[in-house]
């Protein structure tokens, strides 16, 4: 009887330290996120930029920088410059796709005229289908998550200051994963003149829980991975919920799939019942953006270009001279 006692006490053993271990590892991601990230600090001052390749394109030329700030964070960047610019020289800041990132540029049809900034995220690639690799670049992740609004913040002070393009108009577009993020950047820079947020949510758990359904079948645990995922990645002092509302009065532009397989109508919800004036809520036909969707990065892009291009026009025509009244002097 001695025999099985002690291995029992053994695997109680092991249990209670593994349970001690999973703790101590939760508690240890936990830490970053407690306090409200300061942004601004991070961001720092831009020390250098470093174009590492160029190429000619048709209707412009495309750039990859590599940026370093004082603060230690790195953005990588790629810019797509126009041959013939629009009046004005508008210029959209673009947060994509998680696995997109600069890359982004390769994909866009004519730019009208638009400069085109697109960053690569801090934080690499997600190990999305390997659940070992996923735990193991949690730290990683989590802290190139909280990077990247003030990568964006960096980026637009470098971009700012390049006399090849001297904006005289900056939008940021946050698309898709890049919507869960881009709000922050639009907030604490005012110098974004409108933002857009396409394909993106509130609510970042509930997207989470949703994409796991197929694969957790019991909803109690996809829950509590799904709370665990966006708790680690600092979701409550990012999520577009707690700042959208802090855009206004400048212009915001929300476009959603109307057969979106990507996202909940809870968490789309979410996002527009946070909206402030002035704001649009537009509807793009089909499922969520992807490389593989031409059709609808097509339409997306039309929508941007087009609206930045109408803009730049009306801030070309001069203010309207008032006509004098009878009998005035």
């Amino acid at each position: 009887m001695r025999q099985p006692v002690k291995v029992l006490k053994i695997v109680i053993s092991c249990l209670m330290g593994a349970a001690l271990l999973c703790a101590g590892l939760i508690a240890w991601l936990l830490l970053p996120v407690l306090s409200t990230p300061d942004f601004m600090t991070r961001k720092g001052v831009l020390v250098s930029a470093i174009e590492t390749d160029a190429w000619a394109v048709e209707h412009g030329r495309v750039q990859q920088v590599s940026l370093l700030s004082s603060s230690g964070l790195a953005v990588d960047l790629a810019l797509l410059v126009p041959e013939q610019p629009l009046p004005g020289r508008p210029l959209l800041v673009m947060l994509g796709g998680q696995e997109t990132g600069r890359q982004a540029v390769d994909i866009l049809p004519d730019t009208r005229g638009v400069a085109v900034a697109a960053l690569s995220y801090p934080f690499g690639t997600i190990p999305h289908r390997d659940g070992l690799a996923l735990a193991m670049a949690l730290p990683r992740i989590q802290r190139g998550i909280l990077d990247t609004p003030p990568a964006a913040l960096l980026a637009m002070d470098y971009l700012a200051q390049r006399a090849d393009l001297n904006p005289g108009r900056i939008e940021l577009a946050g698309i898709s994963f890049g919507a869960f993020l881009a709000s922050v950047p639009a907030v604490l820079d005012t110098r974004v003149q409108r933002l857009w947020l396409i394909h993106g949510a509130g609510d970042p758990q509930d997207v989470i829980s949703a994409g796991l359904d197929e694969r957790v079948p019991f909803a109690i645990l996809r829950e509590a991975i799904a709370w665990l995922l966006v708790t680690f990645a600092g979701a409550h002092h990012l999520s577009p919920e707690y700042w959208v509302g802090d855009v206004a009065p400048r212009p915001l532009v929300v476009i959603n799939a109307d057969a979106d397989s990507a996202l909940t109508d809870a968490a789309v919800a979410a996002l527009h019942d946070a909206l402030r004036p002035p704001f649009e809520v537009l509807w793009s036909p089909g499922d969520h953006v992807h490389p593989k969707r031409p059709q609808t990065i097509e339409y997306i892009t039309g929508l941007l270009f087009s609206r930045i291009n109408l803009a730049a026009q009306r801030a070309q025509v001069p203010p309207a001279t008032p006509q004098a009244q009878p009998g005035s002097p």
